[in-house]
């Protein structure tokens, strides 16, 4: 057997050498590896930087020391069905065109900015339409901030309009009837209009309730513009998610989805299709089922006598009626 120590170690040697840059890299990428300017002439190292924002989502944070962070955020959704004529697909178009009019607001010497808020039934779909706005408006190379906490994300915004003042973005508040119940509304105003306003933007926002909202959210233009109540999905749009999503059913059966789907939100139409073809459940039981859950809350009194599990059911002492 011929040995060849020399070939060994250049081997051993360009392993090393791949290694070392491997680790430079990634010093690189966390370490210190350029130079800011602090305070006159005062320089300080720091780490690698970038001119934009790559594009994409965010949320709006603060670390322990309480600087604002801009950190990107994962959106968790299923496929997402854009819906020809249909309201979603009116309000995309509108937002569409509404980008392409920023020279008509400044010569007004308005703000370019427009406010949506979708209300409807849990389930009807609004999540839905704000994906498909932040979807669009990543294409096109733009931002979306997703808003927690009204004090961090006007830091946040003020911050990226700083470094990129004329970048178009979309500002996501869900479900802000329960953003207000947790934070002060005064912040969320000055988001909305007032002195923390912010230019070049799409303000969406979504309630279940929007009773719980007050007048001065919802009766003032140019905080919302645009309220749109979204409905339960209408039988062209359950046929074209049926049809995409079960494209093997056949005429008379595609039929029998539409019909027995009627009244269900687009929450109970996905449902439908996992509980039907992922579960193997039966589809007549599967809506009925749904539309019962979706009518009507449960009551603690329906479910005496049922069993749960392997444990026997509980007995309840009879309730007596009032004679008042």
């Amino acid at each position: 057997m011929n040995m060849n120590p020399a070939g060994i170690s250049g081997t051993l040697s360009g392993y090393r050498r791949r290694r070392w840059r491997r680790r430079d890299a990634e010093r690189s990428r966390s370490g210190p590896c350029q130079w800011k300017r602090s305070k006159g002439r005062v320089f300080e190292s720091c780490g690698p930087t970038c001119a934009n924002l790559p594009a994409g989502a965010y949320d709006c944070r603060c670390n322990p020391q309480g600087e604002v962070q801009i950190v990107s955020k994962r959106l968790h959704a299923d496929d997402l069905i854009e819906f020809a004529s249909s309201l979603p697909a009116e309000i995309l178009t509108e937002i569409e065109k509404f980008w392409s009019l920023a020279q008509r607001f400044k010569n007004q010497g308005f703000l370019h900015r427009r406010g949506y808020l979708l209300h409807g039934p849990q389930g009807s779909g609004k999540s839905s339409v704000v994906h498909q706005v932040v979807r669009n408006i990543i294409r096109t190379g733009h931002v979306a901030f997703f808003c927690e906490v009204p004090e961090v994300f006007i830091l946040a915004l003020q911050q990226f309009r700083k470094v990129e003042p004329d970048r178009p973005m979309v500002c996501v508040f869900e479900d802000i009837d329960a953003i207000i119940e947790a934070h002060d509304e005064t912040a969320l105003l000055q988001c909305l209009d007032g002195s923390h306003q912010i230019d070049k933007v799409i303000n969406i926002a979504t309630t279940n309730y929007p009773e719980k909202l007050d007048r001065r959210l919802v009766s003032r233009p140019r905080r919302f513009d645009r309220i749109i109540r979204i409905e339960e999905p209408s039988s062209r749009m359950r046929e074209a998610y049926f049809r995409q999503k079960l494209p093997d059913l056949k005429p008379g059966e595609l039929a029998r989805w539409i019909h027995l789907t009627e009244g269900l939100s687009f929450a109970g139409l996905v449902e439908t299709v996992v509980s039907v073809t992922c579960l193997g459940n039966d589809l007549e039981e599967t809506t009925r089922m749904l539309q019962d859950m979706e009518t009507r809350s449960p009551r603690s009194r329906e479910y005496r006598g049922r069993t749960i599990g392997f444990q026997s059911p509980p007995s309840f002492p009879e309730e007596e009626e009032s004679e008042d």
